[in-house]
């Protein structure tokens, strides 16, 4: 389980300065956010006493940490980092202190989402071109509910992915609708028969519009924020 690392550095008066510049040093916090399992390093000072420093670190576990702690210990003496900080600190003024955290909120995201993370071997993504099957059909979809007949309230993006999320085994994520005769959305499923599927059984495909889909072999989205490459590629021989 991922862990808080609560450091509290209590400062001897007049030497808040120095130490800030020796954890703002390349053997200072920039080393210890660079190690395996730290992925996050905060520095800030107690508002009400300018003495006391706090480094706040979040770590994979308490093992990486663990790990840590004991490398930088022998790393640390050689660079003679450990001796200065020692000489600006109170005696005994280094106080560490852990706390577990519960990263984890997949329970509080879509369906949709929730497969991207936890499947993300499993499922397929595709770029779906729509066109709309006649202009009655494009006006009638992009009228604003409120002015339809009757009235309707307008959703959500919580509520639209919510809804799409239940359509299995295709799910739409994303989409673009221009003004003109073509649409596009990103959908996730195994396959673009399961597309097709989904878009039958909604009463969409044929009715609304006519649809085209074609797999996304790369698929990268900054929105994702995620150090994993999702990039798939096709198998050897065949054209892009």
């Amino acid at each position: 389980m991922a862990i808080l690392v609560w450091i509290t550095l209590t400062v001897k008066d007049g030497n808040c300065h120095q130490v800030l510049e020796l954890l703002d040093s390349p053997e200072g916090k920039d080393f210890t956010a660079s190690q395996g399992g730290c992925e996050r390093l905060e520095r800030s000072v107690d508002h009400d006493n300018p003495n006391q420093i706090l480094l706040t670190e979040l770590w994979s576990s308490k093992e990486d940490w663990d790990a840590y702690f004991e490398m930088q210990q022998e790393v640390r003496d050689n660079n003679g980092f450990n001796t200065q900080l020692s000489e600006l600190v109170e005696e005994n003024g280094i106080e560490i202190k852990f706390s577990e955290v519960n990263k984890s909120r997949r329970n509080d995201v879509p369906k949709h989402v929730k497969r991207i993370l936890e499947e993300g071997d499993k499922v397929k993504h595709f770029l779906v071109v729509h066109n709309w099957t006649s202009d009655e059909a494009r006006r009638n979809w992009l009228t604003p509910p409120e002015k339809r007949n009757p009235p309707q309230k307008r959703e959500t993006e919580r509520e639209w992915s919510g809804g799409w999320s239940e359509r299995n085994p295709a799910t739409v994520v994303q989409h673009w609708i221009p003004n003109d005769d073509f649409f596009y959305c990103h959908w996730i499923a195994r396959n673009e028969q399961d597309i097709y599927k989904v878009l039958e059984e909604s009463g969409a495909e044929g009715n609304w519009f006519n649809s085209m889909v074609q797999e996304a072999h790369q698929y990268l989205s900054s929105f994702r924020n995620s150090d994993q490459i999702l990039r798939n590629y096709p198998e050897d021989g065949d054209k892009w």
